[in-house]
Order: structure tokens, then C-alpha cells, then sequence
């Protein structure tokens, strides 16, 4: 199947990375200004604004040229001021040690019900539509922090509630789509692109509602392809929802780097793969990211894989492994850019894994403390009506 290749500069040295792998067919689907879209998906993974050409640091190309024959098998991506702004190491560790640590927000459904009203692409029902996390729940505050502080500079405004203290929970994270998109989305199949942005116009991206191009669109895209054998399909729509910045809308430096870790996930080359390793065998603890389960007790989780040794502590989402794995690929192409080695990043996550442990075990202290003090308390009035 031909291709077209993408490669990433190595900071403060000679080398290029063969980062992406993308069919042309895909492109085809995707966008009408194959370069644009190039550019901008690109931009979406090493989060930093750039320019392709067809030779290292060459002459950049026309962006506006809109022939996918003329397109070449390879482009380099040089970014502007060669710096990134990647996603920063601290965010490595997609899990968390404790219940606590990405605590169950009750009212997360009603808040992006109330906001959406209705599945925003199909416009079905909310009774039929899942309250989805954008970033998945599992990946935690600090992640989505991370994200948001790391990729800020980028964009030219950001949502006040942005601004500080990010919540994993927030309604900004968050989108009612019908639940076979939902799993869609949490395969990676799916994705959300907001027009115009840095490179790309709302006329850029194919469209299939009849009425006046808008200002600004936010489309449904799939990575890959959807089976020609639904009754149904749902192609590329736009989103439906009256979305404007008094209701807090879905920002784009969330989606972008969603976009990013689908683009990843689909079509990362091998020297990416390579780069990845495995984590240690682990003690896994299930946390289902049911939206519409407003009694869950995440201290009643089920324990799994006791006795495999030490190691992190899951919560499962309804986020596919895959797109979990992309999202810290892209964590990885970031300390590969920076010149940071795997090995540096895994000695960094084992001593953040040690820190979560003995803070995971103070909290359990704690909690047992509390226990015996609230258990003492009847036993003593007791004892004094006596």
C-alpha cells in the first residue's frame, strides 16, 4: 500500500526519526489539502508548529497545492525555532496507585448532558449516549495537567478554567456521543478536528451536510475506515451541538492531542515501536469508566493478578490498550526528540512508581487510623452511660 512517510529532527544533533507511516489513501479521506492536513497532523504529535519539505531543512512546500498525484513518498517536519513542546515525562505514568489519585466524579454525565443535550453528532437521545472523557479517565489529573501546562504556548487562548487547576473530571474533557461511538472513539478509530486552526480552513476537510460552510466546524473523522456493510454509517458530520465558549466546549488542545495519539496509534513506523518497552508485571485493579454508573464505589474494585509481583496499579477505561499505548508513544517520541533515552525514562518513572508506593501505603495508614478513631467512638459512650 504506498505511503507517505514523515521524519522528525532529533534536538541539538544531526540525526531524523522516521516517525509516521501514513497510507495515501487515508490522506484521500481525510482532507482536500493533503499538505495542510500533513502538516497539522504532524504538529498533533510532537506538539510543535512546524513546516514540511521534501529535503532535510529544504525549502518548504506549497501548502495550498491540492494534487494528492504530486504528492512525494517522504517529508520532513522542521520545527519553528527547532523546539518542541512536547508532552513532559511527567505525565509517563498513565496510571494511578490509589482510588484517590483520579477520584469518581458523580456529576460528570449530568454536567456534559446538560451541555450537549443529545449525542452532538447523531443527535440521538441522551438515554442512548455515554458522558465521554476525552483524555480517559484512567490517565489521571496529573496527565491531563500536564497536557494542558506543556501544550499551552501553542494555542492563542485557552479556556480560564484551563487555566489553573486542571480536573481529569472537568466538563471541557468531556463529550455525549452515542455509545457505539464511544467505543469507537476509545479504539482510536475516531477523532475530532477543529477548523480553522494554525494551518487548516473549515473548506479543508471533505463535508457532507448540504447547507453554507461555517465559520468553524469541529468534524468527526475516522483513522480508518468504517465498513461499508453498516446499515448506517456515520460519516464525516460536523458536530451538532451548540457549542460556544459560555458553555465550555470540548478546547482544542484536548482534541488536538487525542488527534495526535490516533495518528500514532494507527500509523507510528517501526523506530517507534522499538523505542517502546514493556512495563514491569503488575498488580491490576479494574475501575470501569461507566459513565452512567452514578453509584460506583471505586474502593470496591476488583483485585486481579495477585501474587505476579510488584508493580503498577491499573484502572481500566473504556479507552482501548491501543490508544492508551499511543497516548505514551507520544510521551516517548518526546524524550526521543529531547534527546532523553528510554532507559532515563523508565529510571524515571521506576523512582515515581517507589514514591506512589510509599504514598499509597501512608494513605493506608491513615485510612485504618481513621477507622479505629470512628470505631472507637460509640464504644466509649457506651461505657460512659454506664
Amino acid at each position: 500500500m504506498p505511503t507517505v512517510d514523515i521524519y522528525l529532527p532529533i534536538e541539538s544533533t544531526t540525526e531524523w526519526i522516521h516517525a509516521l507511516s501514513i497510507p495515501r489513501r487515508d490522506i484521500e479521506r481525510l482532507t482536500l489539502r493533503p499538505l495542510k492536513w500533513l502538516r497539522f497532523a504532524t504538529f498533533t504529535v510532537c506538539g510543535a508548529k512546524g513546516h514540511l519539505s521534501t529535503t532535510k531543512g529544504g525549502q518548504t512546500v506549497d501548502y495550498e497545492n491540492v494534487s494528492f498525484e504530486n504528492l512525494t513518498d517522504r517529508y520532513y517536519y522542521t520545527p519553528d525555532n527547532n523546539v518542541y513542546h512536547l508532552v513532559d515525562y511527567e505525565a509517563f505514568n498513565d496510571t494511578c496507585t490509589s482510588s484517590a489519585a483520579t477520584p469518581r466524579s458523580y456529576d460528570f454525565r449530568e454536567r456534559v448532558c446538560t451541555r450537549d443535550d443529545k449525542c452532538v453528532i447523531t443527535m440521538r437521545d441522551r438515554v442512548y449516549c455515554d458522558a465521554v472523557h476525552i483524555i480517559p479517565r484512567s490517565k489521571g489529573k496529573n496527565y491531563i495537567s500536564s497536557v494542558v501546562h506543556d501544550r499551552s504556548s501553542l494555542y492563542e487562548r485557552l479556556p480560564s478554567s484551563l487555566e489553573e487547576d486542571v480536573d481529569i473530571n472537568c466538563i471541557e474533557n468531556g463529550i455525549l456521543l452515542r455509545a457505539d461511538l464511544h467505543k469507537e472513539f476509545g479504539k482510536a478509530n475516531i477523532v475530532f478536528l477543529k477548523t480553522p486552526n494554525f494551518v487548516m480552513e473549515p473548506n479543508d476537510v471533505p463535508r457532507v451536510e448540504q447547507y453554507s460552510m461555517p465559520d468553524n466546524r469541529t468534524t468527526l473523522q475516522y483513522m480508518v475506515e468504517p465498513p461499508t456493510t453498516e446499515r448506517s454509517p456515520v460519516l464525516q458530520w460536523d458536530v451538532q451541538a451548540d457549542w460556544h465558549d459560555e458553555v465550555s466546549p470540548p478546547p482544542s488542545i484536548l482534541l488536538d492531542f487525542m488527534y495526535g495519539a490516533a495518528v500514532v496509534h494507527h500509523w507510528k513506523c517501526a523506530r517507534l515501536r522499538e523505542i517502546t518497552f514493556p512495563p514491569p508485571e503488575d498488580d491490576e485493579f479494574e475501575e470501569r469508566d461507566d459513565p452512567k454508573d452514578l453509584d460506583y464505589d471505586p474502593s470496591k474494585g476488583k483485585q486481579k493478578g495477585k501474587g505476579k509481583g510488584k508493580g503498577r496499579k491499573r484502572f481500566s477505561s473504556d479507552a482501548s490498550a491501543g490508544l492508551l499505548e499511543a497516548m505514551d508513544d507520544v510521551l516517548l517520541l518526546s524524550m526521543l526528540l529531547k534527546g532523553t533515552t528510554p532507559q532515563s525514562v523508565a529510571a524515571e518513572w521506576e523512582r515515581r512508581h517507589k514514591e506512589e508506593e510509599l504514598r499509597s501505603q501512608e494513605q493506608s495508614r491513615e485510612k485504618v487510623q481513621q477507622w479505629l478513631n470512628l470505631s472507637a467512638t460509640p464504644l466509649n459512650s457506651v461505657e460512659k452511660d454506664c
